[in-house]
């Protein structure tokens, strides 16, 4: 099931912690950076603070590590520190697609839509296949239109940040009372009561989102994810079908649609939906799982 939100990119994974050795020596700016990412993912966001502006003194220049730095006083809620540190980022590389989009998102959160939609549109401009920036783009012009209430954004995005289930799922409702045409929402809510196991109305939420979005293919995908679920194999492959129409890259549907080829008997129409998953994604390991266990099986 896929959560459909209005998307920053951290663009950093956890390293390595240093061996007992390397904390005796003098640290270099790389050593910093690798350890505020350690600590951003632990949502330890003060230690990378300070560990990323450590490193800041022997790396002035550095973009990743300024969109680093503004993704951290994100998560903070330090709008303004962040806005500058994106800003730093991008005039240290032009061309770091990230810093654009998330540049964007705090001019979102800021009510500022049209600067918004330019930062969001910079991004796809250097990353034409950068998914999560066109779809804030979408989201932004959506809000400057008037079609987009920002406390329904907001509680959406407090109930995207919380854990508890049952939180989340009386926070997007509360959102979708605010403003019951966001399609989004109407998604998320459906995702949401999946997981509490109230699939009728997990059903009902995700039908609403695409009435209102005909192009959201998360929202086909997570429909079709359902009605494997209920047996319903050939709904499920129509719903993935449409999902892969809208968005011929969603290797996530077409995973599913293999999955619900199998679980339907048709394991040839299976292995070549992941075939040509491998082709668009060669290193993605479920496609190559499966069609390496099925081929064997036959």
């Amino acid at each position: 099931m896929i959560w459909v939100v209005l998307v920053v990119v951290v663009g950093c994974a956890s390293s390595q912690s240093p061996s007992s050795s390397q904390t005796t020596v003098s640290h270099n700016g790389e050593w910093y950076m690798e350890e505020g990412i350690n600590a951003f993912a632990r949502d330890d966001y003060d230690q990378s603070i300070m560990l990323w502006e450590k490193a800041k003194t022997l790396m002035p220049r550095n973009a990743r590590l300024a969109n680093f730095i503004g993704l951290a006083h994100l998560r903070r809620g330090h709008d303004g520190k962040a806005s500058l540190a994106f800003e730093n980022a991008i005039a240290f590389d032009a061309g770091l697609a990230e810093a654009y989009n998330n540049l964007g998102y705090v001019l979102f959160r800021q009510r500022q839509y049209d600067q918004a939609m330019d930062s969001f549109q910079r991004a796809f401009a250097i990353d034409p296949e950068y998914v999560e920036a066109r779809r804030n783009f979408k989201l932004a012009l959506e809000a400057s239109s008037g079609n987009l209430d920002g406390w329904a954004f907001t509680l959406a995005e407090e109930a995207v940040r919380t854990d508890d289930l049952d939180q989340k799922i009386a926070l997007f409702s509360h959102a979708l009372e605010v403003d019951s045409t966001y399609a989004m929402i109407h998604n998320n809510l459906g995702v949401a009561l999946y997981y509490n196991g109230e699939l009728q109305q997990a059903l009902a939420e995700l039908r609403q989102a695409v009435e209102i979005d005909p192009g959201l293919a998360e929202g086909f995908n997570n429909l079709g994810y359902i009605y494997i679920d209920l047996a319903e194999y050939t709904r499920a492959i129509e719903q993935f079908q449409i999902a892969v129409d809208i968005d011929p890259t969603y290797i996530d549907a077409y995973n599913n649609l293999g999955r619900v080829f199998v679980k339907s008997g048709d394991v040839d129409r299976a292995i070549a939906v992941w075939e040509y998953t491998l082709s668009i994604e060669p290193a993605n390991r479920i496609a190559r799982r499966n069609v390496v266990r099925y081929q064997n099986n036959r």
